[in-house]
């Protein structure tokens, strides 16, 4: 009857092992990784367990649009790969707190010296300290995770602004190698009049002499600039995690700024303060350093183990008879021959049946707070959840200092391209006219036309660099905003009704109090 039983109990094991294999996906984790990075950015990547690596695939007018560099970024980018499985990492935790703590079974066999049936010793025990500590546990794994999922999301925030302002760049090295190569054309013109006119005993070597020290100067800065131009090309393709593809492709040429109405610098502070990722990021660690905390004043009793517990001693074996003397032993007790006594067979078996065979009892384990009542540990975790209470303010004080950097860098940007286009620019433009009018009537010779023509390509390339700070600065000014600029409609007041039913992105306010 007892062997019938062990396939069963067997059976009985092997489901419930299967049915305690949960298989952990964060499919739906990176949904909404992904509508978060929508919303803040308008972008929405597709990011899975396995996201397919894409390749560079450049048109045929050769020009890689910014749009595609930073769409390949988000799918490529091996540091954003990493952190995909980091969030896996994460989640297979949180699954790890929900699960009970196995039993644990203890058998000790001990043999006789002289023989006989082993003693056999059994204990199986399960600590039922999980069902007050699994709640607490779930919540800090589960703020974790939601702290690994922003985090995520945060830095795919960062990359879009980290290829754009690299593209940004890589679009006004174009720019100013195409306005250094006119300048050389130009230098080369003046350098031909110069000689000419020392022939002609109109001009000195002197002359001569500056300008060629001007078109080496030009050279050498060519020379740079193109070796500039490859190495951020190469940073690009880098982001783009494409190091290896061909550099034969080229940006859009640097465009013409688009002046977008800048709100004041309050309601920019606020939209930050609630649109950035990773300030929601570190309000979840602190939850989960609350949870760890309330998790640590429940272990004052760590366990507490129930179980059974079983022991079957030992017996000794039947020694085996003397017949022969045995049989001396009784003749002489009786004074004449007499066989020995033999006890029966169910004799023995009921003297066996008065013995003890088998203990079996409850057994019940739990440490005494004596010596240790876990206090350590709760002073411990207290000063972790208020470390990163304080860490979280701090880190919304530096949100509010690189909003309003941002913002003055951009207004500076914006106010020197506008000298550039309305103030600088046009007086180049029309000193040139005046000198190639001046020449038209000889009053003047070709040589001050060229030089003319090299001041408004100088111009031309401050415009250029004027273009680029304030795209760039654009681009960090929504980074520091969580990445993008507000909408009117965005900043109007929001109704009781709209608070209340928006949904929550970060803990509760209670959450991030000090414990």
């Amino acid at each position: 009857m007892v062997h019938s039983r062990i396939p069963m109990l067997a059976g009985s094991l092997c489901c419930l092992t299967l049915v305690s294999c949960t298989a952990i996906e964060h499919g739906r984790e990176l949904q909404q990784a992904q509508q978060r990075m929508d919303d803040a950015t308008g972008r929405r990547p597709s990011w899975a367990v396995d996201t397919p690596l894409g390749t560079l695939a450049v048109p045929l007018d050769g020009e890689l649009t910014e749009d595609a560099a930073v769409d390949l970024a988000l799918a490529n980018n091996r540091a954003l790969r990493a952190d995909i499985e980091v969030i896996g990492q994460a989640k297979a935790e949180l699954v790890q707190a929900g699960l009970l703590s196995n039993p644990m079974l203890t058998v000790m066999l001990r043999f006789p010296e002289a023989g006989g049936r082993a003693s056999l010793d059994f204990g199986l025990v399960k600590d039922f300290a999980d069902l007050w500590l699994i709640p607490s546990r779930k919540r800090a794994a589960r703020s974790m995770l939601q702290q690994k999922l922003l985090s995520f999301t945060d830095n795919a925030v960062g990359l879009v602004r980290e290829v754009s302002t690299t593209y940004i760049t890589l679009q006004y090295l174009d720019r100013t190698i195409e306005l250094q190569v006119e300048n050389l054309d130009v230098l080369r013109q003046a350098i031909d009049v110069a000689q000419a006119r020392l022939r002609s005993g109109s001009t000195t070597q002197l002359d001569v002499n500056l300008l060629e020290a001007r078109r080496l100067q030009a050279e050498l800065d060519l020379l740079q600039l193109r070796n500039e131009r490859r190495t951020t090309q190469l940073g690009l393709l880098r982001l783009m995690g494409t190091s290896q593809a061909s550099v034969e492709w080229r940006p859009t040429p640097l465009p013409l700024v688009q002046r977008d109405e800048i709100v004041s610098e309050e309601a920019l502070i606020d939209w930050g303060l609630r649109r950035r990722l990773d300030i929601q990021a570190a309000g979840w660690e602190v939850d989960a350093a609350l949870a760890d905390f309330q998790q640590q004043k429940l272990r004052l009793i760590q366990s507490f183990g129930v179980g059974i517990s079983g022991e079957r001693p030992e017996r000794r074996g039947i020694p085996g008879r003397n017949i022969g003397a045995d049989t001396a032993r009784a003749s002489i007790a009786n004074g004449r021959l007499t066989a020995p006594e033999i006890e029966p067979r169910s004799a023995r078996r009921a003297e066996r049946r008065q013995e003890i065979d088998f203990i079996l009892g409850p057994v019940i384990e739990v440490p005494l707070p004596i010596f240790d009542q876990n206090q350590a540990q709760i002073a411990k975790t207290q000063y972790r959840a208020r470390e990163l209470h304080e860490r979280y303010s701090e880190l919304e004080q530096r949100t509010v200092e690189q909003i309003r950097g941002a913002l003055v860098t951009l207004q500076t940007a914006s106010k020197r391209l506008e000298i550039y286009q309305t103030s600088l620019l046009p007086v180049q433009e029309s000193n040139l006219q005046v000198a190639e009018t001046a020449y038209q009537s000889a009053q003047e010779s070709i040589l001050t036309v060229l030089l003319a023509q090299q001041d408004l390509i100088q111009a031309r390339l401050g415009l250029a660099a004027a273009i680029r700070d304030e795209l760039t600065a654009k681009a960090n000014l929504k980074r520091e905003l969580g990445g993008r600029l507000p909408r009117p409609e965005e900043l109007a007041p929001r109704t009781q009704s709209t608070a209340a039913g928006a949904p929550s992105t970060q803990p509760a306010t209670e959450t991030r109090a000090e414990p």
